[in-house]
């Protein structure tokens, strides 16, 4: 059933989406950079508000787009990057070292090298062999490098078990006999400075509780650092992982209470488990750009089969993976003209996968080839994952800034999809 709340939502864009197509063609990306600076200033005003010494480190993973990122930059906002092409991104909009934060479970030696010369303000290390590896190319480059290290302090969220990230049988990080082991060797190395903490417990999260109970663990074990080992931390990063709202009923993350009750209590430790003056870092993705994306997509078919309506769109599990990927909602809404007869549909894109479905049992009115469609919330995790599955280019991506739409990534071609083949002659 068509949502009344995103109806109103798509409405207030107020966007001309029938000429955009027009001119850029479908499936296409829209961003509104306005709409990412209401985010960013909401999460940015709670946060200072209680604690000026912050840093709000958005997660390129979520949407890279160059444009986007530059907007964010220009808002005084940090990166948190996990690959060296995110660094590479970083980079290119000009974004400060001392904005970066380099997080990943599996960073390669290329990669690490890559932000040891780039001296960002933190690498989170996740293994024992990883801050062995940093300090040999710190001693290497005749460097000091400034580290935090991740730890799982195993906490239990409810969110798709695919982006759980902070319990003892997920990849990322050190259980906390370990991190201490870690923080212990750390210490008595030349070449590396040990000053922060990071966790991250997942993605996609509702409710404050998993967040006050991993601050909670975060507190005790940093206690237990100050009073063993005399080490009053520098950098307190804290992740991201709020979510938003796909559906109706869901209400998005209540980050004023998030801030009371997680990063207002933390506050009162510093110069005594931590610094006197400690920076709190968030890492922020799809609280920020998510519900400031929408992918717009055309009708090809409609089909009835077996008893179902088919409606076959342009736009495939290669431009938008979630619904395949995790099974995640988005709520679509129609952009042609609305006709009073209904129907029941399943949505599904063109790509060879019985996955690659967008919606099953969408009440609509009747739709018809040529129609447009927008899947809503998409800013996070749409382009970022997109791929050429089955060749197919992707897709362009525009972006409304001041009022005035501009094309921020052009749509691929199929000499795109090949460029970097090698092909012998015959």
């Amino acid at each position: 059933m068509i949502s009344n709340m995103f109806t109103k939502f798509i409405h207030d864009f107020d966007v001309d989406f029938k000429r955009l197509v027009d001119k850029y063609g479908t499936p296409l990306y829209f961003l509104d950079a306005e709409r990412v600076r209401e985010n960013y200033l909401n999460l940015h005003s709670n946060v200072t508000n209680l604690w000026k010494n912050s840093l709000i480190c958005y997660a390129y993973k979520a949407n890279s787009t160059l444009a986007l990122l530059k907007v964010l930059r220009d808002m005084g906002a940090g990166a948190e990057v996990v690959s060296g092409g995110e660094l590479y991104a970083a980079k290119l909009v000009n974004m400060p070292p001392e904005r970066i934060v380099f997080d990943g479970v599996s960073k390669s030696p290329l990669e690490l090298a890559e932000a040891i010369r780039e001296n960002i303000l933190l690498i989170n290390v996740e293994s024992m062999e990883e801050l062995s590896l940093i300090d040999k190319f710190a001693s290497k480059f005749n460097v000091k490098v400034s580290l935090g290290i991740r730890i799982n302090f195993d906490v239990k969220v409810d969110t798709h078990h695919y982006i759980t990230t902070g319990r003892r049988f997920n990849k990322f990080g050190m259980d906390p006999d370990s991190a201490y082991t870690a923080y212990k060797k750390a210490q008595k190395m030349k070449n590396v400075n040990v000053k922060g903490i990071h966790i991250h417990i997942g993605s996609q999260i509702l409710d404050i509780f998993p967040y006050v109970e991993v601050k909670e663990k975060l507190v005790n074990f940093c206690r237990k650092l100050k009073s063993t080992l005399k080490l009053a931390l520098k950098y307190v990063d804290l992740g991201g992982g709020f979510g938003i709202s796909y559906r109706e009923y869901e209400k998005s993350f209540p980050i004023s209470d998030y801030c009371e009750n997680v990063v207002k209590p933390l506050t009162s430790y510093a110069g005594s488990i931590f610094d006197d003056d400690f920076k709190i870092i968030l890492e922020p993705g799809r609280f920020i750009v998510g519900d400031a994306g929408i992918l717009i997509t055309r009708v090809n078919y409609v089909k009835e089969s077996g008893g179902y309506k088919w409606v076959l769109v342009d736009a495939g599990m290669n431009d938008l993976i979630r619904p395949a990927l995790y099974g995640a909602f988005h709520p679509i809404i129609p952009l042609s003209k609305v006709k009073d007869e209904y129907e029941i549909y399943n949505i599904a894109g063109p790509i060879c996968e019985s996955s690659d479905i967008f919606y099953i049992g969408f009440k609509a009115p009747l739709i018809r080839p040529g129609d447009l469609l927008a899947i809503l919330n998409v800013g996070a995790y749409g382009i970022s994952m997109s791929s050429q599955y089955n060749c197919r280019p992707r897709a362009a991506v525009v972006m409304r800034d001041n009022g005035e739409i501009k094309l921020v990534r052009r749509r691929e071609n199929y000499n795109d999809i090949f460029r970097c083949d090698i092909l012998e002659k015959s």
